[in-house]
């Protein structure tokens, strides 16, 4: 039963990866590469869990990077860091990711959506152990 489970949960996952229906946020960004610094424009979609990047928005079969958003601890401007207007940072324990947008609005919209996509399981997580706390009211 363990080898299904594992099987379904990766077939919904690259369902998941495929289309927009379970994107919180889309659209275009610069993502710095991991080994050449180069910044390469990137379709980003934001899922609840994930964060992937495709090459384009029609090549969105394969994504080029997925960040497990439960390894990430911060997301905050990188503007006077790297020296880059409109990046923000992503960090998890083993990388930073780096990212900037057209705009200062597009921005904040990313750095606020991401936020609170990290927020939003422990949060779900408190409301649980409540519920089960107060008998399941």
């Amino acid at each position: 039963k363990k080898l299904v489970k594992k099987k379904l949960y990766k077939s919904n996952k690259t369902k998941m990866d495929r289309g927009d229906a379970n994107a919180i946020k889309s659209g275009y960004l610069y993502k710095r590469s991991k080994y050449m610094k180069e910044w390469r424009k990137r379709w980003v979609v934001l899922t609840s869990d994930s964060i992937y990047s495709y090459k384009t928005k029609e090549s969105t079969s394969k994504p080029t990077e997925s960040i497990d958003l439960k390894r990430c601890s911060t997301v905050r401007t990188a503007d006077d860091e790297i020296h880059k207007d409109n990046s923000f940072k992503l960090d998890s324990g083993q990388r930073t990711f780096y990212f900037y947008a057209d705009s200062q609005t597009e921005k904040e919209g990313w750095i606020g959506a991401i936020g609170r996509a990290m927020v939003q399981p422990s949060v779900m997580i408190s409301g649980e152990e409540e519920n089960a706390y107060n008998g399941g009211l």
